[in-house]
């Protein structure tokens, strides 16, 4: 049997996250074609989740960019140090290519540099950048669209922030979970007189929309008692993002909803967070794509999101879900209460959002692509 061509995956998560989620569902599928050897911060939790799935990980200093003196004074010493790193572990690992899974990780290029252009690089998109300071945006796309082999977006909304017509520019969606429904399909509950239950799935971190969720719940359990509010989400252990959920914890107990309003950390299991509720909300700011929206209309749980980049892609408003405007909350108070009132639209929307995803995101337009942007870097090197 001939050697798989090896490719080696660098994901900053320095914790679970949806990005790094999205690339697991994408690789486990093509590992009879490819062997995939990650590349992750140091210190990250996340590598025994790569481990339990039989993967190789690796870590390394990864220093992200900021706008601090002392962090700017080290960031471009620790990027030729790192890119050294990963060049020389790439040619320990013989691998014939670098899958970056940070638009602004760039020791991809120096690793590309400093092999003296042999080793192929390829870029994934997993943010919208148009929402992003364009001081530093601008470069990053510069460097992906003219040092990278292929920049792969995860959306149309990505996509149109490159160059129109680009060659090496493509859309590539993420995958739907690998591992199918492990649980019993997913059943709309008659609620008649009982709670509806609400689930917010996502990391505590500003711009997610948590907040606007709980004031838009707040707005909505005036008018029906009924509703009931579970944010499920980890910290990363970054005190930011603990100090945002001690915001909106603090919050909820001012606003009198400490009985209805549940906060949780880290689910591992998703399907199952998803499927012991009645409604899925994601009122994020900026999303190139959203996991959490595309599981949630995967096990056909309804879904109310904003149209704020990706989710607009993932399936048909009134549909198979509700998209309410960025950062509207009358509007996604209306949401709530009418989807939680109508039981028919509800049961509409889990058989809609299941068979339109299963069409949209089947593997010929995911994974499968994937593999043929693998395929043609490893052929022109």
């Amino acid at each position: 049997m001939s050697k798989l061509p090896i490719i080696l995956v660098v994901d900053n998560s320095r914790a679970v996250t949806g990005a790094l989620n999205a690339l697991r569902h994408a690789t486990t599928p093509l590992r009879e074609q490819f062997g995939f050897v990650y590349v992750l911060p140091t210190g990250s939790t996340a590598r025994p989740v790569l481990e339990a799935d039989g993967y190789r990980v690796h870590e390394l200093p990864f220093v992200e960019i900021s706008r601090r003196p002392g962090d700017l004074l080290c960031y471009f010493p620790m990027l030729l140090l790192n890119g050294w790193r990963l060049r020389r572990l790439a040619r320990r690992e013989q691998a014939q290519a670098l899958h970056m899974n940070d638009f602004y990780n760039l020791t991809g290029y120096a690793a590309r540099w400093l092999s003296l252009g042999r080793l192929p690089v390829l870029t994934h998109v997993r943010f919208l950048p148009q929402v992003l300071p364009q001081l530093f945006a601008r470069p990053w796309r510069w460097l992906a669209e003219n040092a990278a082999q292929q920049v792969l977006c995860v959306s149309d909304a990505v996509r149109r922030y490159f160059a129109p017509g680009h060659a090496g520019v493509r859309t590539v969606y993420d995958p739907l979970p690998t591992r199918g429904e492990e649980q019993p399909p997913y059943v709309v509950a008659a609620r008649s007189g009982a709670p509806v239950r609400l689930l917010y799935l996502s990391n505590y971190i500003r711009g997610k929309g948590q907040n606007f969720a709980l004031e838009a719940f707040r707005l909505a359990h005036a008018r029906n008692p009924n509703l009931r509010l579970r944010f499920v989400g980890g910290d990363m252990g970054m005190v930011k993002n603990q100090e945002f959920r001690q915001e909106l914890e603090a919050a909820a107990r001012a606003a009198g909803l400490a009985e209805v309003v549940h906060f949780d950390g880290f689910a591992a299991n998703t399907e199952a967070a998803m499927k012991a509720h009645d409604i899925v909300l994601n009122f994020s700011e900026a999303e190139s794509f959203s996991l959490t929206c595309l599981d949630a209309l995967y096990y056909g749980v309804p879904l109310i999101a904003t149209d704020c980049g990706g989710p607009a892609e993932l399936f048909e408003n009134g549909k198979s879900g509700v998209l309410v405007p960025n950062r509207d909350v009358p509007a996604m108070t209306a949401a709530i209460l009418a989807l939680a009132h109508n039981e028919a639209q509800r049961q509409q929307f889990s058989t809609a959002s299941r068979s339109f995803v299963r069409q949209k995101f089947a593997s010929a337009h995911t994974y499968e692509r994937l593999a043929a942007c693998y395929q043609q870097v490893l052929v022109r090197h």
